[in-house]
């Protein structure tokens, strides 16, 4: 219609601008054709000529039009079904967003096949089918998206593995994030759901390996990063059979790990299993040194050290440095308790006991008491110690 109006303007605007031309000099034109003969003015037949031109292009393209007819009446309703089908999703990913999942799902397949990537409708089916608790339709739906070459593979798996794991189905997930990771091994987002499977399934085998992966595609946060290296390293530990392999292992942990005190206390708890109190001990020593840990005290004081008298020394020099901690008292009374020095020892736990109300500390006055024959004494500490224990 526009083209239309605009040739009609145009013929319009041509012939004013003939007719003023041609006003003064009309001219002349003779056509002579088998005996006939037409005579008329110059402006006549310029005009003529115009008119036959548009009516020739007019007629073509009404021939045009009808031999093409039925093609383009197919494309007016495929290009009609199209604008459904966007509407259909636009209306489906709306309603999931609302969390209306039924109508979701039923606008995100009405019309899914009429739409230019169907495979994104059998995506966003398979959340809503899922959301319901309707497993056997969702996988149906993710079946038919990997079936489509409008969405990618990553995608599908992407979307597969996040639905399986937040259904609890751990063995059909981890096939998933191993075919995910087969694919695009360096994608930070893939690194991560496995990564985060691996935890939630204890297997600190897994995370040990994808650690120089998550770090060098930045995967993860730093703080997150962390919690999984201590977890994985903490395992590696423990899976040590004998004092080579354990320190071989922490010597391969990072430096900055090494201070950490989850670390540290976990190492020094499996040295002590491996009888190797004395290397136990030195750990603590180098780690207190450098940054002050209460529970890493605490678990000195319990090391079997082969010079007591020293592992004493180095409590009673911490209490110089760090003042009569409850917890530095507690341990220097325990350490007093083995070698048999009683006036010390019910000095430290009355001291720590002072400081703060311990059951562990009034325990361990009470088996100082019943040692040096106060059993009276010793039941009230036992008593109180209990009570202490039961009340937190």
């Amino acid at each position: 219609m526009r083209r239309l109006l605009l040739a009609f303007f145009v013929f319009v605007l041509l012939g004013i601008l003939l007719s003023v031309v041609f006003r003064h000099h009309p001219g002349y034109v003779l056509v002579t054709f088998d005996g006939w003969q037409v005579e008329t003015s110059l402006l006549f037949a310029c005009a003529a000529v115009l008119l036959g031109v548009w009516a020739l292009a007019l007629v073509w393209r009404i021939f045009v039009t009808l031999v093409f007819a039925p093609r383009n009446i197919r494309g007016f309703f495929g290009r009609r079904r199209r604008r459904k089908a966007r509407r259909s999703l636009y209306a489906g990913l709306e309603h999931l967003a609302e969390a209306r999942w039924a109508r979701a799902e039923a606008d995100l397949q009405a019309l899914a096949e009429s739409n230019e990537a169907p495979g994104l409708n059998h995506l966003f089916s398979a959340r809503a089918a899922q959301y319901q608790a309707h497993l056997g339709d969702r996988d149906r739906y993710l079946q038919k998206a990997a079936e489509r070459k409008s969405v990618s593979e990553l995608a599908v798996l992407i979307t597969q593995a996040e639905l399986q794991i937040a259904a609890g189905q751990t063995t059909e997930a981890q096939a998933t994030l191993t075919r995910l990771h087969e694919l695009e091994p360096r994608h930070p987002w893939v690194l991560r759901m496995l990564a985060d499977h691996a935890m939630a399934c204890g297997d600190y085998e897994r995370v040990y390996g994808l650690l120089p992966e998550l770090d060098k595609y930045a995967a993860l946060s730093a703080q997150r990063l962390r919690e999984m290296s201590i977890a994985a390293y903490k395992h590696r530990l423990s899976q040590q059979s004998d004092i080579g392999g354990l320190t071989a292992t922490w010597r391969r942990i990072p430096k900055d790990l090494r201070q950490a005190p989850e670390i540290v206390r976990h190492y020094v708890q499996c040295l002590k299993q491996q009888r190797a109190d004395d290397e136990a001990a030195n750990v603590i020593r180098n780690t207190l040194k450098k940054q002050w840990v209460a529970p890493l005290a605490l678990i000195f004081g319990d090391l079997q050290c082969s010079d007591e008298t020293e592992q004493l020394a180095t409590v009673e020099e911490w209490i110089k440095i760090h003042g009569r901690e409850s917890e530095l008292m507690l341990v220097a009374g325990r350490l007093c308790l083995r070698n048999q020095l009683w006036g010390r020892a019910r000095s430290y736990f009355e001291a720590s006991q002072a400081q703060h109300a311990r059951a562990d500390a009034l325990l361990e006055l009470g088996h100082l008491f019943e040692q040096i024959n106060e059993v009276d004494q010793a039941r009230s500490a036992y008593r109180r110690g209990l009570e202490l224990r039961a009340s937190q």
